[in-house]
């Protein structure tokens, strides 16, 4: 199954009006406000659609449901703080909900994975990268996490589906980047040590 079939499957369930149904806690974020400046699409839901739009049709399903369910914990946390929307604790509130939801819909055994996307959704924002563009020994083994390149391509879905100055795709496209020279200058020191050991 690849994120194309969820997709359909989804449009299935639209059609056939089970969608709400099967997905109480999505059909929840309509009228979720979000802070404008971050979010001049619109409500939660809003911004939900969008982002799954810019899912690949590839990409792994994992990360078409992470991005479904990545924002389902602003429904419980959402309020106005100190002069704007806020939903502080939605990753970890919606995280929650995941295996739950899994299992309703067929799928028990991604439930731990895409819960831990939808809990992680929010990583980049604690990360200071420095200048030099190298990853600290802490944010190198977070990347080593097996569903890490999932959770970038999460991240990139959940940016696209932002209209505002939260500067998100930027830095995950930045992330992506050093990311990716981290793996490959791995992947060099690895062989030239197979080269030695030989």
């Amino acid at each position: 199954m690849r994120a194309r079939d969820c997709r359909e499957l989804m449009e299935c369930w639209r059609r056939e009006g089970r969608f709400d149904l099967l997905f109480p806690e999505v059909a929840a974020l309509h009228c979720v406000p979000q802070p404008e400046e971050y979010h001049a699409e619109g409500d939660a839901f809003t911004h939900t659609m969008l982002a799954l739009a810019a899912v690949d049709d590839d990409a792994d399903p994992r990360v078409f449901w992470g991005v479904l369910l990545h924002d389902i914990g602003k429904v419980a946390t959402t309020a106005f703080i100190k002069g704007r929307w806020r939903a502080h604790g939605h990753d970890a509130a919606g995280a929650a909900l995941v295996p739950a939801i899994m299992d309703r819909i067929g799928y028990p055994e991604l439930g731990a994975d895409v819960a831990w996307l939808v809990r992680q959704h929010l990583f980049h924002f604690s990360w200071q990268l420095r200048e030099d563009g190298c990853l600290t020994k802490r944010q190198r083994r977070f990347a080593e996490h097996p569903l890490f390149p999932l959770l970038l391509e999460t991240c990139a879905a959940d940016a696209a589906g932002s209209s505002g100055d939260s500067g998100k795709g930027r830095q995950i496209e930045l992330l992506a980047g050093i990311y990716a020279e981290d793996v490959a200058g791995r992947q060099t020191a690895d062989e030239r040590a197979e080269g030695l050991e030989k």
